[in-house]
């Protein structure tokens, strides 16, 4: 069954054709890599589906809600510890739903940043920190999640780590998009069940590029 459905998406930005006539559908337990080359449109694609950027044509349906979308930058507050960060949008979203929070701690302790929780975010490392904001992500309990660009500016180490935490975080219930591109994260995560490579090119899907990606 399909948690997120892109149809026929469309994006302009400063008067250029970004995103072009885009269909794409994501069924829930995927997990997706959408690739590309810098300013091929793949996080204008995925922004535009998630509602951050406008559409200029095309519909999205969000079968399984939340959509969730966790950018590049963590965006930690800085007057606020690892595990008050990561209580925060949760808070907002029992409190408004009336529904009960998962454990955070089980989240941190899952991604392997349970004994930085007391920590602030200029104590962290670019690879925790970006650790701390995929359980921020997830204890919004995502339908659809969305992660930009996971690994990028880390080092090999850091990346296997980053890695390794989406990795441990794939679920039967959730689509997992990952956009990249950086060739370890696509290979590290075509391991998993149910695994797949959408490559955006000049803001177009490319299947023989797809293809030469998996390969």
């Amino acid at each position: 069954m399909s948690a997120l459905s892109i149809e026929h998406l469309t994006v302009h930005l400063g008067g250029r054709v970004v995103v072009d006539d885009v269909s794409l559908s994501f069924a829930r337990g995927s997990v997706t890599l959408v690739v590309g080359r810098s300013g091929a449109g793949k996080s204008v694609l995925m922004k535009a589906a998630a509602g951050l950027l406008l559409r200029s044509a095309g519909e999205v349906r969000i079968s399984a809600p939340p959509l969730v979308f966790v950018h590049q930058d963590p965006a930690l507050l800085d007057d606020l510890d690892v595990l008050h960060n990561v209580l925060l949008p949760a808070r907002f979203q029992t409190k408004n739903s009336g529904t009960s929070m998962d454990d955070p701690r089980a989240w941190l302790e899952q991604l392997g940043v349970d004994d930085v929780a007391h920590l602030l975010p200029h104590q962290l490392s670019p690879s925790q920190a970006r650790r701390v904001a995929l359980a921020r992500a997830l204890l919004l309990r995502p339908g659809v999640l969305i992660v930009d660009e996971p690994t990028t500016g880390l080092d090999p180490q850091a990346a296997a780590d980053v890695d390794e935490a989406l990795c441990s975080v794939v679920d039967s219930a959730r689509a997992l998009i990952v956009i990249t591109h950086h060739p370890r994260t696509v290979g590290r995560m075509l391991q998993m069940p149910k695994s797949n490579v959408v490559v955006v090119q000049a803001g177009r899907l490319s299947a023989a590029a797809a293809n030469e990606a998996r390969a």
